[in-house]
């Protein structure tokens, strides 16, 4: 800390720097140039994008930070990863750091389809302390064998005394103040940190909260009973992208709770966890028919591409791998071909390569993204665009005209529609947020409502008889138990 000192007999009172790089709101601190961020002055685990999004926002409190703005800013043109996934992430990261909420904001305040904004107060510098005169003091005396001397007696003028008495009194406000608004905030934060931290439960039950994306499971033979959602697998990491198996007894997802995101997989209920990849960066599992591999898209050698690894462990199998991004893959009805986006010609466009490997087929003109193809293998449906609220598309597996399946079909995101043998289950758009669980039926060429989810979710899978599906939830209260 920086001291001034003036002449003598004058005391040295401390000064706080104005440093334009750390930034103050609530119980936060955010030093911008050595992207920390602390809590209570604890160190929170933050950085890399989520940090960044942070900044960008306090560098404009209380104004619009468009997403183009964060794209441009944070995100490289070439980045493999898909921006809104990218970007949605980051944000519910950052959010699960400062404990807020989308739908309660504290600090970062939603603008659907457009971006976001920084609503809390931002502290101004702290206040200067006046310089103040110093009192003489007495030298420093042997406590047991001292005389007692006379206090000392101030020679000061009417003015310089009132000066001081002002002073102090100032100060002595400051500090009950700060003293009071303490002891008011400390219980309230330190059960958030204790909270966050998994170290309290919450009656005796042994519940924590956990904020990371957990994977859910919805009956839909009775979408109506609150007891038809129930948490799958949990832990305070990701775990995403979650996909059934054929037979429905495991399922396929990616998560970093081993420090890198990988691939892994367990049974439907979320025991017998096993990680199969270990490349970094994994993503978008999809089960092969047959039961017997995974496809994934994973970025090495700095682009991303898709490989195959099976599914009860092994050495993982480069498909396409190439200077172009090849991402979102899956399998053909009788698992000889694997569908994947590439922007080889300039723009995403769906493609698919031999399972076995070889030369790549384009299969759309027109813009594609995230194929899945029928359960009787004769259409492929795809998303138009891996942007929001994309239309879904659908072209015959043997090549033919691209059409558009139905306007009222809308998901959220590419990643947020699955097919099964009667229809399309998808979720849309409400204020922005994906969460309204509707069903397009194929007979009908109707939406039927089937249920809202408590939060908004970037995945979404289902099983082919429509029975089951999955998503990812975060910031739920869940038992010690479901913890895995």
């Amino acid at each position: 800390m920086a001291f001034a000192y003036q002449e003598s007999g004058k005391i040295a009172v401390p000064m706080t720097n104005e440093n334009k790089d750390r930034v103050k709101f609530g119980p936060f601190e955010a030093d911008l140039r050595t992207h920390e961020l602390r809590k209570n002055g604890l160190k929170l685990k933050l950085g890399g994008q989520p940090f960044e999004i942070l900044a960008s926002l306090l560098e404009r409190p209380g104004e619009l930070v468009t997403r183009e703005h964060l794209r441009s800013k944070i995100w490289s043109a070439d980045t493999f990863v898909d921006f809104n996934h990218g970007l949605n992430a980051a944000v519910n990261k950052l959010r699960e750091c400062l404990n807020d909420s989308p739908d309660e904001p504290r600090y970062i305040e939603t603008l659907p389809r457009r971006g976001y904004r920084f609503i809390a107060e931002i502290e101004t510098p702290a206040v200067k302390l006046p310089v103040l005169p110093l009192l003489p003091v007495a030298p420093e005396e042997d406590p047991v064998h001292s005389v007692p001397r006379p206090l000392p007696t101030i020679s000061a003028g009417r003015g310089h005394l009132s000066y001081l008495l002002a002073s102090v009194t100032i100060i002595f406000v400051i500090l009950a103040f700060a003293f009071w608004k303490g002891s008011k905030s400390e219980t309230r934060e330190t059960k958030e940190l204790l909270q966050k931290l998994g170290h309290e439960g919450r009656g005796g039950t042994g519940a924590e909260i956990v904020r990371a994306p957990s994977i859910w499971h919805f009956d839909l033979t009775r979408p109506g009973d609150p007891d038809a959602r129930t948490v799958v697998t949990s832990a305070r990491d990701r775990n995403e992208a979650p996909q059934p198996s054929p037979d429905g007894k495991k399922l396929a997802f990616m998560s970093d709770r081993s420090g890198s995101l990988e691939i892994w997989t367990s049974n439907k209920d979320g025991s017998s966890l096993a990680k199969l990849t270990n490349l970094g960066s994994c993503g978008s599992p999809r089960w092969s028919p047959d039961g017997r591999w995974i496809a994934f898209d994973a970025k090495r050698g700095g682009t991303p591409a898709v490989f195959i690894v099976p599914a009860e462990g092994g050495s993982t199998i480069a498909r396409v791998e190439d200077q172009y991004e090849n991402v979102v893959p899956s399998w053909s009805l009788d698992s000889q071909w694997i569908y994947f986006a590439s922007n080889r010609t300039g723009e995403d466009q769906v493609w698919k390569i031999p399972a076995q490997g070889g030369q790549a087929v384009q299969v759309t003109r027109h813009g594609g993204f995230a194929a899945i193809e029928s359960s009787d293998g004769r259409t492929m449906y795809y998303a138009k665009t891996r942007f929001e609220n994309p239309e879904i598309w659908q072209v015959p597996t043997q090549g033919g005209t691209e059409s558009l399946v139905s306007p009222m079909l809308r998901p959220g995101i590419w990643a947020n529609w699955a097919v099964t043998q009667s229809g399309i289950l998808f979720l849309s758009s409400e204020a922005g947020e994906s969460h309204l669980l509707e069903f397009f039926d194929f007979a009908s060429r109707s939406v039927q409502p089937i249920g809202t989810l408590d939060r908004p979710s970037f995945w979404l899978s289902a099983s082919r008889d429509g029975t089951s599906a999955w998503y990812t939830e975060g910031e739920q209260e869940v038992t010690n138990a479901a913890l895995r």
